[in-house]
């Protein structure tokens, strides 16, 4: 790749981070052109040209900021980010979590980014680096092998690897949809906008069998350090314990069958995908069934007999940095220069997380071509936090999870507090922090 001007921003991948970065950058005063390889080239998991593309769920977690990934979202949108800016608007109504309809979403980012006069979008698969200037490595945990490699040349660290899952997207046209009971387990009393289908002990034995039967794309070899927790399919799961699925993403929670007035064995929870109601998501199961096999498994479940599976589930080998071993609080990797690294690509764990280091790379990214200093996110906000993790932890043991409040720093007499206090307080001081961050970022610009 030729060299382009200092000033430029290159950022490279059109995902969630990439297109964070690319607009935070151009907000930042940056020329940016950002590369996406789609459509010439694609993916195993990419169905479109989209910018933005969201290809696992489509939530951004919760809303509530007294949970680590609604403070995170908040502070987000204090800082402008176009990804949460884009998840508001396309977000579908009544949800516990930040549903988003991910084509409307991906529409409106593509759009977004097209038309800002200082990004030009080439449509082109990258096999080197720039040699010189600010560059933003965002190509997602689908990195292609070429520019894997000679991302290995510059930042001289082995990548990791870990199968990700993604659950099964149904339409529900031949439900008898009064089998279904509508509300959240999480929140029973607020009207959700998803339904449920409720298992009894039978139902649940019964489908964690036909998932042990049913053939699975993830190999029999697989490097157990690669099946991470977090993402683990719902096949895995079961033959490792059954109860793994009854007690995580087939959780009954707070939620009590109507007819019995007892809370069900398990149940799956179907969250809506798009604002037609036409789509639904089955939360949580991610699944590496083949296509034929999701229909036969998911299909016998009592009351969903008649779904019709329109996106499969998917397991995929994915790629990520020990981001703690090269990357810097600004987001840019040790010793190389002006290049930036952001996204799953470094192991964050979701959207919410990706946007927050696409935010950080381009910002810094575009203070580095015009020879400022860093913008260093506090640590005592979530984002800081998130930050630190990605640049402290334990190199041995460092993989993708998610943000959480055991990150955020206590104070010394905080301790004995109750959780909720405890939490409480941590919000607070998070508040706090980032107005002054954002107050001394509006003086520096004179805004």
């Amino acid at each position: 790749m030729n060299s382009h001007s200092e000033s430029t921003v290159v950022v490279i991948g059109g995902g969630i981070a990439g297109s964070e970065a690319a607009w935070q950058a151009a907000c930042c005063g940056a020329d940016v052109i950002l590369y996406e390889m789609r459509p010439a080239t694609t993916t195993v998991a990419h169905t479109t040209d989209l910018l933005a593309e969201m290809v696992g769920d489509n939530s951004f977690g919760v809303w509530l900021s007294t949970k680590a990934q609604g403070l995170l979202k908040r502070e987000l949108r204090q800082l402008h980010s176009l990804v949460l800016d884009s998840a508001d608007q396309c977000a579908l109504p009544e949800s516990y979590e930040l549903l988003v309809d991910r084509q409307q979403m991906a529409d409106a980012l593509t759009e977004a980014l097209t038309e800002h006069p200082r990004i030009e979008i080439r449509r082109e698969q990258v096999t080197e680096l720039p040699r010189s200037g600010a560059v933003v490595v965002a190509s997602g945990p689908l990195t292609s092998q070429p520019l894997a490699r000679v991302l290995y040349r510059a930042i001289g660290q082995p990548y990791r690897f870990f199968y990700q899952s993604s659950a099964p997207v149904v339409r529900l046209h031949n439900i008898d949809d009064r089998a279904l009971v509508p509300g959240s387990p999480y929140d029973p009393q607020r009207d959700s906008g998803e339904r449920n289908c409720l298992l009894d002990n039978a139902g649940f034995e019964a489908f964690c069998a036909a998932l042990v039967e049913a053939e699975t794309t993830v190999p029999e070899q697989a490097n157990p350090e690669e099946l991470l927790d977090y993402y683990l399919p719902a096949e895995i799961m079961v033959r490792r314990d059954h109860h793994l699925l009854q007690r995580g993403p087939m959780s009954a929670g707070q939620l009590v069958d109507p007819a019995s007035g007892h809370r069900p064995t398990a149940l799956v929870r179907l969250v809506p995908e798009d604002t037609k109601g036409d789509l639904w998501r089955l939360a949580g199961i991610g699944t590496g069934l083949p296509p034929d096999e999701q229909q036969r498994v998911f299909g016998q479940l009592p009351g969903l007999e008649g779904l019709e599976i329109v996106r499969p589930g998917r397991a995929v080998r994915s790629v990520f940095v020990p981001a703690p071993a090269t990357l810097t609080r600004s987001g840019r990797v040790a010793d190389c220069g002006g290049l930036f690294l952001a996204g799953q690509l470094l192991g964050t764990a979701n959207y919410t997380e990706a946007a927050a280091t696409g935010w950080l790379a381009g910002v810094n990214a575009a203070r580095w071509a015009c020879r400022r200093e860093p913008a260093l996110i506090p640590g005592e906000t979530m984002f800081g936090s998130l930050i630190r993790r990605l640049t402290e932890s334990d190199v041995s043991s460092y993989c993708p999870e998610p943000v959480n409040f055991g990150m955020l720093p206590t104070e010394r007499g905080d301790a004995g507090l109750s959780k909720e206090k405890r939490r409480q307080l941590q919000v607070q001081k998070s508040e706090a922090v980032l107005a002054e961050f954002l107050a001394e970022q509006m003086s520096e610009t004179g805004d």
